[in-house]
């Protein structure tokens, strides 16, 4: 190993470190710094000791907070002439826009509506806390604010929005039916579906009886109306024969009657006349008249 090589080692550097990096090699003194070709007014230093991880961490952020600290101010400086409200605000509405047309494209015209509601508040409340700021965070904010609360309004407001119709009304939410709240939307539609069925058979059935009930109660109606007037005629039929029948019972009875009546008379007279024959025959009204001698008395 060279002489330079073990200076190189002890300086904490890598032996082959000068081979690579000759600006290196020569802030650790193994070459010399006037045989390295100019690179402006960089002047070599030999290295320090070395930094502990804590304190370079220290000095990143440090640098990059003076770095940040520096961009904003420049962007606040060249931002100064923008409409960065403007800007912020057209910005900041096009996120609702397009969630809006995504939510109407998927059918959902409640979240279409809480989208652009949602996007809008959170522009508008982008806005209000970019105006707060001072200087050029202001203006930067004002930029960003708006876009940043319509991609966060948005999509919320649109959530929202279709949960509370789903809730008001009972419908599912289209395009989100692997959730438990539409999931559980769907049952009671289905529900509602079977039940409205069953009552619409139902209510066909009864319908159907009462028509075959009051069918049937007007078809004997008729029936009756009909057949009125042939069984009146029956009816007047039987009366006549039944009054031609007491006639002629009445007759019979009358002309029995007089028979009877007749043969009444007719058997008196016979037997008053056998009677008077009898009588005069039996009869001697001078069987008494016969001569008597005088009774004579002596006192």
């Amino acid at each position: 190993m060279t002489p330079q090589e073990l200076a190189a080692m002890q300086a904490g550097l890598d032996p082959r470190a000068y081979y690579q990096d000759p600006y290196a090699a020569a802030r650790a003194g193994l070459i010399d710094p006037e045989t390295l070709p100019t690179r402006g007014a960089t002047t070599i230093i030999p290295r320090g000791p070395q930094l502990t991880a804590g304190q370079q961490a220290q000095q990143f952020a440090t640098s990059a907070l003076k770095k940040v600290r520096g961009g904003l101010e420049a962007a606040g400086t060249a931002l100064g002439a923008v409409p960065t409200g403007r800007l912020g605000l057209i910005g900041g509405m096009v996120a609702p826009v397009m969630g809006a047309i995504e939510e109407a494209q998927a059918g959902r015209p409640t979240g279409a509506a809480g989208a652009l509601l949602g996007g809008g508040a959170g522009v508008a409340a982008g806005a209000a806390i970019a105006k707060a700021l001072p200087g050029p965070y202001g203006k930067i904010a004002s930029a960003v604010l708006p876009a940043i609360g319509g991609m966060l309004g948005a999509p919320v407001a649109a959530q929202a929005s279709e949960s509370f119709r789903q809730k008001a009304t009972g419908e599912p939410t289209k395009g989100k039916e692997g959730e438990f709240s539409t999931q559980m939307a769907m049952a009671q539609q289905m529900g509602e579906l079977g039940a409205t069925q069953y009552r619409n058979q139902m209510g066909t059935y009864t319908s159907a009886m009462k028509d075959l009930s009051k069918h049937y109660s007007d078809q004997a109606y008729y029936d009756l109306q009909r057949n009125v007037p042939i069984i009146e005629k029956m009816k007047n039929s039987e009366l006549i024969r039944q009054q031609a029948l007491m006639n002629t019972q009445g007759q019979l009875q009358s002309q029995l009657g007089v028979l009877a009546t007749a043969g009444a008379l007719a058997q008196g007279a016979q037997a008053e006349t056998g009677a008077t024959l009898r009588t005069a025959l039996t009869a001697a009204p001078y069987a008494g008249s016969v001569l008597q001698a005088p009774q004579i008395r002596f006192g």
